[in-house]
This record gives C-alpha cells, structure tokens and sequence, in this order.
C-alpha cells in the first residue's frame, strides 16, 4: 500500500503506455517543455518553475523572474515541497488509521527544497475538442500555510481535466519562510511572501496558459482550509486584481479582522529570532533549522494571510463548509473542549448558546465540535457570502455532510470533501456507490462553475444562488437544499462574541 501512495505522488501509474506517441510539447514560460500522456489520454506537464529558486540572497524576497532554460526541458515529474516538518503526512495517517487502514500506507515526505516554486498542468486529451479554449482552475492547497504541496494524491487533476478543464496546481513558501515579516529584512520583510509567490504563479498562468489550450479570461481559482483563506486575501491584493475571475473556497474563509497585519508577523518573527539579528545572518541559516524553529516556538500555528485594511473585490463564488469540521481535532477531554468553545461566547450569550446545543445534538462531542466549527468555519462562510450578494456578485453555498462508510468517529471532517471534487480518493480510503455519485456531482459542479460562473447543469440538482432568504445546497448521502436558517441557528446566537 505504500508503494501504491508513492506511486500516486509520481503519477508514474497514470502514464499511458503508448510508445509509439510522441510527449506532449508546449512552449511556455521561455521554454519547451515536454509533458506525458496519462492512461485518460489527459497531458501533464510537472514541475514547471514559474519563479526563481527563493533560497540565498533570494530568500524572502518577492518572487523573481525564472530564467529560461535552453533546450528542451522534461516536465514529467513533480518538483520538490516547500519546506516544512511532516505535519502533512500525520494528518493522512491519522484519516487512514481512523478509517481502518494501517498508518504506514502513507510514507513520510521525503522531497523537500527551497527551489520549490514550480506549478503542475493537466490539459484536457488531444481528442476532446471545442470550438473555444477551456477553462482553467488553479488549486491553492491548504495545510495551516505551514504544510502542504501542490502534488498531494488528492490534488492531482487528471479526473477534472478529462471532462474539459485545465487545471494547474501551485506550491507556494510556507510558515517562516513565507509569512516572516523581521524587520531586519526591510521592504523583504512583509509578511506576503507566500501570497506574492500565488500571484507570480497567476500571472504565469495568464500569460502561458493559452498554451495548454486554457482560456486566461476564464480562470478559477479553488483552495481549501488555508488555501480558501489565501484566496480571500488575494481579493484585497492590489497585486492580484484581474488574475481570476472565479473563485471556490472550501472551509477557508476568514472574518476581516482575523486576517494578519505586518505588525503581527513580525512579532511572531521576534518572539522565534532575537530582535537584533541581521538579515544576512537569517538568509544563512539552514531551512532544516528554520522549521524547527518555527515548529518550537509556534506548534500548531495558523500563519493567516497579511492585509492590511481588509477590502474586497468579489468575484461569483462558490464557498461552504464541512459539517464536522473540527471534530477530528478535539482532546479526549471533550468536557473541556466545549468549556473551552464557551469561553469564547460572550458571558450574557452563553445560556442561549448552550441551551440550544442541548437541543441540536445528545452527543457532547458533536456539540463541542458545533461550538468549535460554527464560529471558524461556519460563520464566517455566511458573512462572506452576504458580503459577495450585497457587492452584486453571485455566490452559491454549501454544508458538506457525507460521512466515510467505515466504523470512525471522523464525521464529514475538514477536507473530507477534496477527493470528491477532484475524482482522487486513496486506494485505502472507505467508499461505497453513494460516494462515487458524490463524486460526480460535485466535480459536474466545480467544473460548470469554471465554465461558466453557475454551478448548475443538465440532471443535477438545483443550487440555488445565495439570497434573501439564503438558501443553500447540502452535499451529501442526498444533494438537496437544505434549511438555511437552522444550520446558521448558533452565528445568530454568537454574534457579538468576545
């Protein structure tokens, strides 16, 4: 089973067998670039620099210009992480292990550089045809902006790109390395360097994509937890105004005062390095001991995205969240998980609020996590979306509900959703015939909303947009809408918390 994981990370058991066809060929980014032929006939193109290595005198500086390599240049194997610890693969394993899959399906990540801002495609097969260009969906992936990277099995987009889509995936720098803001570094210092390189990977996209057959004017950009969250602050960046004309944010939104500021970022920079050290003294040092360090002084940290005086430019939107979303991060003591939640509840509130979670629910646990999700990931996924209507665009929200068929105690957990969409679900995760429908319906979704900025199409059910009175779509055993008022029951209740 490991080797199968592997096998999935180097989509060596995608590649199609046909030798007696030439790799696919495009010129992009300055260069010739030879992709593979997957066994759907889809054409990938990995591992593709669209920034120059951020590593010396580079470090932390905005992303720079790639130069152009001579001669033709293979792009058929994914690049290396950005660096960071193996919180990525514990997550995996704590999922395999829940769901009844022994841990070591999953190996530890072993690819790790700073030379790692480099993008993957997967274009549409040569016998697909339209009369237009397609789409294009470009995954921001999550992972706190400290873990994470753009090859992950469940992000790998020859499902979607087969039914019509260009899809890329992106890594960008993470944790210390990408949202460090020491004031020693000056103007290199500003706590945007993971955002910047999103940017430099959109406007790689903008100006290559066309390559590939994708349309530039038509570019949706789709990221969970962190990566949802990176998206909203991309629609404040002055820097990334017209490089997406689409989005989809999947449990990743974020009220407008739980954005970072600079300030903050350099305080954590501080707290991590003494307050008078230089900034060469910090391009030396090794990036192994840069992610101990931050690992050290700020375990289980969320690196929230730097803007200054948060300020929308919506685009349509798909956004929603998963039903359980903190349920698999809960202690043993769940007594004082849900005392913790209530702390957090303004004191003259606390009564309704508990009160109406006896109600909701007789298991503590799904009360502590109801407590936990609705305020980080419910919540605000409604303001946003109030926000989106009221700007004049169109925003379609969804509750993802569907529950694994195994004997876990994980619910619909944060990220249980990705495999859907992209059609990639592990060999050892649990699956039965309501998945696999699941699993078309959404991605039919996500792909009709790339095309055309409405997710709905020919025998799906209907998803209403976001409205008064909000209506939303649950994904599920069923697809149906659901309940608006009922499920966003405790935002009302807690608005105005401490």
């Amino acid at each position: 089973m490991t080797r199968l994981w592997m096998a999935l990370v180097a989509a060596i058991s995608l590649v199609s067998c046909q030798s007696n066809v030439g790799p696919p060929t495009v010129h992009a980014g300055g260069e010739q670039l030879r992709g593979v032929y997957l066994e759907n006939g889809v054409r990938a193109f990995l591992g593709i620099p669209y920034a120059a290595a951020p590593e010396g005198e580079l470090r932390w500086r905005p992303p720079q210009a790639h130069p152009p390599r001579l001669g033709p240049q293979e792009a058929t194997q994914f690049g290396p992480a950005c660096p960071q610890d193996q919180g990525n693969p514990d997550w995996y394993r704590k999922v395999a292990i829940a769901t009844g899959s022994n841990g070591d399906v999953v190996p530890p990540l072993s690819n790790i550089s700073e030379d790692c801002l480099v993008l993957n495609v997967w274009a549409p097969p040569g016998t697909l045809r339209q009369s237009a260009p397609w789409p294009v969906m470009v995954w921001i992936h999550g992972g706190s902006n400290v873990n994470g990277f753009a090859h992950e099995p469940n992000y790998q987009g020859h499902a979607i790109a087969a039914a019509g889509v260009v899809v890329v995936s992106i890594n960008y720098r993470l944790g210390f390395l990408g949202f460090f803001a020491h004031h020693a570094l000056g103007e290199d210092g500003s706590g945007r360097q993971g955002l910047l390189d999103q940017v430099a990977a959109l406007e790689w996209v903008r100006t290559n994509i066309t390559a590939f057959g994708g349309d530039p004017t038509r570019v949706t950009v789709f990221g969970e937890s962190a990566g949802g969250t990176n998206i909203q602050a991309l629609m404040h960046l002055r820097e990334a105004q017209g490089l997406f004309h689409r989005a989809i944010i999947q449990s990743g939104s974020l009220d407008r005062d739980s954005f970072s500021t600079h300030d903050d970022a350099a305080a954590l920079s501080v707290r991590a390095f003494s307050a008078d050290v230089s900034a060469q003294t910090l391009r030396d040092i090794p990036w192994e001991q840069i992610v101990q360090r931050q690992a050290a002084e700020m375990p289980g940290h969320f690196y929230a995205p730097v803007v200054e005086a948060p300020r929308n430019a919506f685009v349509p939107l798909i956004i929603g969240s998963n039903r359980d979303e903190w349920r698999m991060y809960l202690s043993d003591d769940v007594e004082a998980d849900y005392r913790q939640g209530m702390a957090a509840i303004a004191p003259e509130r606390r009564l309704d609020v508990d009160a109406y979670l006896q109600i909701v629910s007789n298991d503590p646990k799904r009360r502590a996590d109801y407590l936990q999700s609705a305020p980080g990931f419910l919540c605000p996924t409604q303001r946003l979306a109030n926000e989106a209507r009221n700007a004049g665009q169109s925003a379609f929200v969804y509750l993802f509900t569907r529950v694994r068929p195994a004997a876990h105690d994980l619910g619909a957990y944060h990220g249980a959703e990705i495999p859907y969409v992209f059609d990639t679900a592990d060999a050892w995760l649990p699956a039965d015939a309501a998945d696999a429908a699941l699993t078309q319906t959404m991605r039919r979704y996500w792909i009709n909303f790339a095309a055309t900025g409405d997710p709905n199409g020919e025998d799906l059910p209907y998803w209403p947009a976001w409205s008064a009175p909000p209506q939303l779509l649950e994904l599920g055993s069923e697809t149906r809408q659901i309940e608006s008022v009922h499920t966003f029951a405790l935002c009302a209740l807690t608005e105005g918390s401490d």
